[in-house]
């Protein structure tokens, strides 16, 4: 949760410091009006495509351990690429003072709090079964 704090922290902070902010969908001479969207949009796919690769990746044959830890990182690249369009619609606004560049970072910011890893979920990308999964669900003993 602590990654999208900047987003959240830093929009609203442009947020109450920019004045004269409108929401403007009409400006044709706005480049960022393109560009905004279409780095959200590509970002998210690139995200989900990294993350379904790198657990695909993932051998059957290593530990637990070694599973999760993959997992992780491939989630930070996720929740990374996520993170990044939102501060860029946040700059996006802060330049143009356009109210539609802080709702795709909105919009961005509530698709990251989907992202939310559970157990269910963690289950499931990495396929557990059986042992791994017994192992997994003890919550309170460590990993071997």
């Amino acid at each position: 949760m602590s990654l999208i704090m900047g987003p959240i922290l830093f929009g609203t902070v442009v947020y109450f410091q920019t004045q004269n902010a409108s929401l403007n969908f009409s400006d044709t001479d706005d480049i960022y009006l393109m560009i905004v969207p279409i780095v959200a949009v590509s970002c998210i796919f690139l995200g989900n495509f990294i993350f379904k690769q790198s657990i695909r990746n993932i051998p059957k044959t290593i530990d637990l351990r070694q599973k999760l830890a993959r997992f992780q990182t491939a989630s930070i690249i996720k929740y990374a690429l996520a993170e990044a369009p939102a501060l860029f619609g946040v700059v996006a606004f802060m330049i143009t003072g356009n109210m539609a560049y802080l709702t795709i970072s909105v919009v961005l910011i509530l698709y990251f709090f989907m992202l939310k890893p559970t157990k269910e979920k963690i289950e499931r990308y990495l396929d557990l079964k059986g042992d791994e999964k017994s192992q997994f669900n003890r919550l309170n003993e460590p990993l071997p």
